[in-house]
C-alpha cells in the first residue's frame, strides 16, 4: 500500500475546502493520494457508473482516469443533503469504503451514517493531516477486510452449496436404493407369504392323506381282528349253546368238562389275538430271556413241523412245493427260540402262499460281520413295488378274506426285538427273497425270575373298582375263593369314597370308568397313602406294556382277560415287601381275619 498511489473520489462543492484537503494530504508522509474531485453528487455517481468516461463538464470537475479505491464524501452538496447523500452514494458504490467529511456537526447524523455503513464521520475544521490520513487508511483496511470476509463467505457458501448438492444427490441415490430394497423386501415377503400358503396347503393335504391312511389301516385292522375273533368265537358260541340247549348234558361230567375246557381254551386263544397286536411295536423287555439258538437246527425243525402245510395240504390243492436248504456252518445266535420259530412259520407260510402249481422255497444261511444271515427265497408270483413297500404294515394283506395281515407284521416286530434287520426283495413274476440278519450270541447275565407263590395265604382286605358287572363279579368270586375280604365300587368316585372310609391292603381298579377313571383314582389314592399297592386291570394291558406305559400311582398293570393264576401272581407282586417305610409314612392296611361263610 505504501508504494502505491491511492485513487480517491472526492465529492466536495467548496473549492477552498478541496484545495485544503489536497494540501494536507500532500504534506503528509503517508502514502500518496491522488484525488478526483466532483462538485455534485450526480456527477460523482455518473463517474462511478461509467469508469474511464469523461465526467459531465462542470466547475472544477476532472476527467476519470481509472477505478477508485475510496470515497471522501461531503453530505451538503448542491444537489443532495444529509443522510440521503450517503445512501445514494452507497447504493451506487457498495464495494467502496466511504468516509464522510462534512461541516455538519450532528452527533445523531454521525451515528446514523456509521450504522448505515460509513467507515468514519469527520467534521471539517477538526481534523489535521494525520487524523485524515489515518481515517482514510483505516477505512481502506476495514473495507478490504470486509471484502475478504465477504469473498471467503461467498466461497464457503459456494462450497456448502456444492457439498449440499452432492449430499442431495447421494441422498437421492440412497432413497432410490432404499425404495428398491423395500420393493425387494416386499417381493420377498410376498414370496414368503405364498410359500407359507403353499406349505399350509401341503400340510393340510398331508393331514388328509394321513387321515385317509389311518382310516384304511383302521379298516384293515378291524377286518383282521374281526376275522380272527369270529374264528375264535365260533367254538365258544357253539359249545355254550349246546350246554344251554341241552341242560341234561351237564349230567355227563366228562362231556360237560370237555365242552368247558374247549370254551376256556378258545377264550385264551381270543385273548392271544389282542396280545399279538403288541408284537408289532413291543421292544425287548428287561426280563426277556435270550439264549443261544442254533439257526440251522431251528430251520430244519420248522421245515419238519410245516411239512403238512407245504407237502400234504399243498398236494391236495394241486401244488407241488420243493424245499431246498443251503446252510453254512454258522455260530449260534442270541434270541427267544419260540419267537424265532414263530418268525420262521410266518415267513414259510407266506412263501408257500405265493406259489401256484409248482415252486421252490430255498433256505440259505451265511455270515455277515457279527450277524448270522437267513435268506428265504421263493419262485412265486412276486410283489409289485407298492405291495413290497407295505407288506410289513400290520393288517395289510392281499389275500382278502383268507388272510388277516398279521404274519409279516409280527415277523417285523420279532426281528426288531432281536436287534436284527429285515430286507425284502421282490418283483412281479420273479419271486421274493426275505433277508433277515440276527446278532450272534454273546455271554450275558441271565435275569433271575422271581416266581410268586401260587396263592397268598394271609387274608387281605381288597377294594375292587370295576364298572362292568360281570367282570366285577368274576373278580369278586376269584378273591373270595382265596378267602379275601372284598369291597366293591362301580366307578372311580365311589371307589375313592369307600377308600377314604375304610382301610385296605390292596386296590384293584379298572381304567376306563365313568365319573373318574382308574388313572385319576390311583393318583388320588397315592396322595392319601403313598405306600398303598394299586393294580390297574385293563383291556389295554398288553398294549400298555408294549408301549412301556404305566400311569402315575399304579404299581402294576394287568391285562384283561386274566386268569385266577395270573391275578394271584400280580397280587403277590404288588404286596411284596419293598423298601422299609419312612418314619412318618402311612402304615399298611390292617389284616383282617378270614371272612366266615
Amino acid at each position: 500500500m505504501a508504494e502505491e498511489t491511492i485513487q480517491a473520489l472526492l465529492v466536495e462543492d467548496n473549492e477552498e475546502h478541496a484545495q485544503l484537503l489536497q494540501r494536507l494530504l500532500i504534506e503528509s508522509d503517508e502514502p500518496i493520494f491522488e484525488f478526483r474531485r466532483f462538485s455534485t453528487l450526480q456527477s460523482a455517481l455518473l463517474a462511478l457508473h461509467a469508469p474511464g468516461a469523461p465526467a459531465t463538464p462542470g466547475a472544477g470537475d476532472a476527467p476519470i482516469a481509472r477505478r477508485f479505491d475510496i470515497v471522501l464524501l461531503d453530505l451538503s452538496l448542491p444537489d443532495s443533503e444529509g443522510i440521503e447523500t450517503f445512501l445514494r452514494m452507497q447504493e451506487r458504490a457498495p464495494d467502496l469504503p466511504i468516509v464522510v467529511l462534512t461541516g455538519t456537526d450532528d452527533e445523531g447524523l454521525a451515528v446514523e451514517t456509521v450504522k448505515r455503513g460509513a467507515q468514519d464521520y469527520l467534521v471539517k475544521g477538526r481534523v489535521d493531516d494525520r487524523i485524515l490520513v489515518r481515517s482514510l487508511l483505516y477505512a481502506l483496511e476495514r473495507k478490504k477486510t470486509q471484502y475478504e470476509l465477504k469473498r471467503a463467505r461467498d466461497d464457503l457458501e459456494q462450497r456448502v452449496e456444492a457439498r449440499t448438492a452432492e449430499l442431495l444427490a447421494a441422498n437421492a441415490l440412497l432413497q432410490k436404493e432404499i425404495a428398491e430394497r423395500k420393493r425387494a423386501e416386499s417381493a420377498v415377503l410376498e414370496s414368503n407369504r405364498q410359500l407359507a400358503d403353499a406349505l399350509e396347503k401341503l400340510r393340510e393335504t398331508q393331514e388328509q392323506v394321513i387321515q385317509r391312511e389311518r382310516l384304511h389301516a383302521l379298516g384293515r385292522m378291524a377286518s383282521g381282528i374281526a376275522h380272527d375273533f369270529n374264528n375264535a368265537l365260533a367254538p365258544i358260541l357253539g359249545f355254550s349253546e349246546l350246554l344251554l340247549r341241552r341242560p341234561e348234558s351237564l349230567r355227563d361230567y366228562e362231556r360237560a368238562r370237555g365242552y368247558i375246557e374247549m370254551i376256556h381254551t378258545t377264550a385264551e386263544d381270543s385273548a392271544k389275538i389282542v396280545a399279538r397286536l403288541r408284537e408289532f411295536y413291543r421292544y425287548r423287555e428287561a426280563n426277556d430271556l435270550f439264549t443261544p439258538v442254533s439257526l440251522n437246527d431251528l430251520i430244519q425243525q420248522v421245515i419238519s413241523m410245516t411239512q403238512p402245510r407245504w407237502k400234504d395240504q399243498a398236494q391236495a390243492q394241486g401244488t407241488q412245493v420243493t424245499i431246498k436248504t443251503e446252510l453254512q456252518n454258522i455260530p449260534t445266535i442270541s434270541g427267544n427260540e419260540a419267537e424265532l420259530r414263530e418268525l420262521l412259520f410266518n415267513v414259510v407260510f407266506n412263501a408257500i402262499d405265493a406259489l401256484s402249481e409248482r415252486g421252490t422255497v430255498t433256505f440259505r444261511t451265511s455270515m455277515r460281520e457279527d450277524s448270522a444271515v437267513l435268506q428265504v427265497s421263493d419262485t412265486g408270483s412276486g410283489m409289485t413295488e407298492e405291495v413290497r413297500s407295505r407288506c410289513l404294515e400290520p393288517f395289510y394283506t392281499t389275500k382278502e378274506e383268507h388272510g388277516s395281515g398279521l404274519g409279516l407284521g409280527i415277523v417285523y416286530g420279532i426281528v426288531r426285538r432281536h436287534d436284527g434287520t429285515i430286507e425284502i426283495e421282490s418283483a412281479p413274476g420273479k419271486g421274493t427273497t426275505v433277508t433277515i440278519a440276527l446278532p450272534l450270541y454273546k455271554e450275558e447275565r441271565v435275569p433271575v425270575r422271581k416266581e410268586p407263590s401260587s396263592r397268598i395265604e394271609e387274608t387281605l382286605r381288597i377294594l375292587v373298582v370295576e364298572d362292568e358287572p360281570l367282570v366285577r363279579e368274576v373278580i369278586e368270586v376269584y378273591l373270595r375263593e382265596d378267602r379275601h375280604y372284598v369291597e366293591t365300587a362301580v366307578n372311580g368316585r365311589e371307589g375313592l369314597e369307600k377308600y377314604r372310609a375304610g382301610t385296605f391292603d390292596l386296590v384293584l381298579t379298572d381304567r376306563a370308568m365313568p365319573e373318574a377313571n382308574g388313572d385319576v383314582l390311583a393318583a388320588e389314592i397315592k396322595q392319601i397313602n403313598p405306600r398303598q399297592p394299586v393294580i390297574l386291570l385293563t383291556g389295554f394291558g398288553d398294549l400298555m406294556s408294549g408301549a412301556g406305559e404305566k400311569p402315575e400311582g399304579v404299581d402294576l398293570v394287568v391285562g384283561k382277560p386274566f386268569t385266577m393264576d395270573s391275578l394271584r401272581a400280580a397280587m403277590a407282586e404288588a404286596i411284596r415287601p419293598r423298601d422299609p417305610p419312612p418314619p412318618n409314612g402311612a402304615p399298611p392296611g390292617d389284616r383282617l381275619p378270614p371272612p366266615q361263610g
